[in-house]
């Protein structure tokens, strides 16, 4: 009896004493946080399981809008690294740099060349002012490039003794009306300090107008001419009008400049993420570095090989334009020459307008458009009830932004899903 009673204890404490083991092993690796899915992934495939890898924000939510908690807060502050996309991307970085100004933060969208644009100045600010000599009577013409945007808000007023400052302070509060609607092709008799509301198509266009008076006339718009909307002031000639600038830029010290923050969806860039990747991790765990390495080098042999592919194949494309329910696209767009119209703006949530989708119709059928393209696993009606019209098909892409639009894929790694983006949008314009 007391032998199997001290067999039974032994038993016990070998139980206790395993028990006790499995609790203390602890995972000494360093913690690195990432912000959502493709930065995810390409960490990991540099970092392979030197650290412990975790997503700040959860990948089923929209990177866009989605907060950090004090609770999610409290557990960053435990990481030794975070790395983010930024470009404006992470609406929470500012929130992480206040809260833990200690914390070492890479922000892979530093080391790339990113898309950016200014849009529309805001109701009382403008972004260009200048002033020439023009004569009553001329028909003089603002000619615009090729554009998506809906519109430009304009005004004249005559200059008299006035400082630029003072021209500046005048144009703000010209600026605050709302502009009376102007259509393509139209003429304005222009009243001093009116504003015009002159709207856009996706082609170019222009609009001519005539000037009450002679003297010195101040132009003002709440754009800057630029890429986003180009245009031009001509004289009756058809001659550029010598403006002396007074303004080009904003005349507000508050706006900043926009960027398009999907550089992760370019393979150019994707590279040059993987080495700002192994720099950071070298750095910090240098007894990693040979493997850091060459893990990298894999991932971007992969990823140049698939830009030489497909820089390839879009060399013999039949079509340079191609239609998606999402503004996603734009660096694939930049590194195959092609050019994206989206219907919605950056944010993959917001639906398009009536308006919109009219001019998406033009444009598909303008350049023979027959494939309409929206976020893989997400809401594809607006695409699908457009293909309808233009007599197309809807096709999913995949920005990578929500891991649950993409958690039922076989191959979910960054060049595999790059690949499929890439091999329909061949299929849409080849």
């Amino acid at each position: 009896m007391k032998k199997k009673l001290l067999s039974f204890c032994f038993v016990i404490c070998l139980l206790i004493i395993s028990g006790c083991s499995k609790k203390e092993v602890k995972d000494d690796r360093p913690v690195v946080y990432t912000s959502f899915y493709p930065i995810h992934e390409l960490v990991s495939q540099v970092a392979g399981d030197t650290v412990e890898i975790k997503s700040f924000m959860p990948l089923d939510k929209d990177p866009h809008f989605w907060e950090p908690s004090p609770k999610n807060m409290r557990e960053l502050a435990n990481a030794d690294l975070l790395i983010v996309n930024g470009a404006n991307m992470e609406k929470w970085i500012d929130q992480v740099s206040e809260n833990l100004p200690d914390l070492d933060v890479l922000v892979l969208s530093e080391s790339v060349n990113l898309i950016t644009y200014k849009g529309a100045a805001a109701m009382g600010d403008f972004q260009y002012m200048g002033h020439a000599q023009m004569q009553a009577g001329q028909e003089y013409r603002i000619e615009f490039g090729h554009t998506h945007e809906n519109n430009m808000r304009v005004a004249f007023f005559k200059k008299g003794n006035e400082t630029n400052a003072e021209l500046i302070k005048k144009g703000k509060k010209i600026m605050e009306q709302k502009g009376e609607i102007v259509h393509q092709r139209s003429q304005i008799n222009i009243e001093d300090s009116k504003v015009y509301t002159i709207e856009m198509g996706h082609e170019s266009g222009l609009v001519t107008y005539k000037l009450p008076t002679d003297g010195d006339w101040v132009f003002v718009s709440d754009r800057i001419s630029e890429n986003i909307l180009s245009y031009d002031l001509l004289n009756s000639n058809n001659e550029k009008i010598n403006e002396e600038v007074v303004l080009a830029g904003s005349s507000s010290s508050l706006d900043k400049i926009t960027y398009d923050p999907h550089s992760w969806m370019s393979v150019v860039n994707a590279k040059k993420y993987l080495n700002a990747i192994f720099d950071k991790l070298s750095e910090k765990y240098p007894e990693n570095q040979r493997l850091y390495k060459k893990n990298k080098l894999k991932s971007i042999d992969a990823l140049t090989d698939l830009e030489f592919e497909f820089k390839e194949k879009f060399k013999n494309k039949k079509n340079d334009h191609f239609l998606t329910a999402h503004n996603a696209y734009g660096y694939i767009a930049r590194d195959f020459d092609l050019v994206q119209f989206a219907l919605s703006d950056l944010v993959s949530s917001e639906s398009p307008s009536l308006k919109t989708i009219r001019t998406a119709i033009n444009f598909a059928n303008t350049y023979g458009i027959d494939t309409i393209f929206y976020e893989y696993g997400g809401d594809s009606k607006s695409a699908k009830s457009l293909a309808e019209e233009i007599h197309g098909k809807a096709e999913g892409l995949v920005s990578m932004e929500f891991a649950s639009n993409i958690e039922n894929m076989e191959n979910k790694d960054y060049v595999s899903l790059m690949r499929m983006n890439l091999e329909k949008i061949y299929e849409a314009v080849k």
